[in-house]
């Protein structure tokens, strides 16, 4: 019975003190590049956030910076426990050999689900969605049948921004409506919102 006891207690002071670390790493507001900073690598490396997971306090804001062109923000609420390889597996695989523009991999339909199984994107076809527009559950969608400018290596123009805040708490999907570089290239990332407010 000690020893059930001993495990127990230990078992809630290391939980505690895992949820106070991620609340400690916690900001206010972040930044996320979409798109890596001048000079940019060739794809698919040139497509992605960075970093491509920050946490944020419930009422903070994330302040996405287009680098490079052709991006589009969209923002859906997935599980908590959703994973980078839960949004990895329902997208094209097989690297740049088989997932690139030539082929067409872009244009197929993929069905995007969270760690809980949840359907979070049906990206259809690019007939019904020649940029990804699936709308419930979507929370921001920045960029549409014009795509947002991003910087470019003189740094003119200075590229177009996008700040959204997250009013409660969970675990975020960011991810490109441009299906070249979210479908081929797996261009996505995450926010977590903690449930301490934000010092406004």
């Amino acid at each position: 019975m000690r020893l059930q006891r001993s495990l127990v207690v230990t078992l809630v002071l290391t939980m505690g003190v895992c949820v106070g670390n991620a609340a400690a790493q916690a900001v206010d507001d972040a930044v996320v590049q979409f798109g890596p900073v001048h000079p940019q690598p060739g794809p698919p490396l040139l497509h992605r956030l960075v970093p491509d997971e920050v946490t944020i306090h419930k009422g903070g804001t994330v302040l996405f910076i287009a680098n490079g062109g052709g991006h589009r923000v969209l923002i859906y609420s997935v599980s908590e426990h959703t994973t980078r390889a839960d949004i990895e597996e329902d997208l094209c695989q097989g690297g740049v050999a088989v997932c690139n523009p030539g082929a067409g991999t872009q244009n197929l339909q993929y069905l995007i689900t969270d760690g809980k199984g949840d359907l979070i994107i049906d990206t259809e076809t690019n007939v019904q969605q020649p940029f990804i527009t699936y709308l419930p559950g979507q929370l921001l969608s920045a960029g549409g049948p014009a795509v947002l400018t991003g910087t470019s290596p003189t740094g003119t123009p200075p590229g177009h921004t996008v700040r959204y805040r997250f009013e409660k708490a969970g675990r975020y999907l960011v991810i490109c409506g441009t299906r070249v570089h979210s479908l081929n290239d797996w261009m996505f990332g995450f926010v977590n919102v903690v449930g301490t407010e934000a010092q406004q």
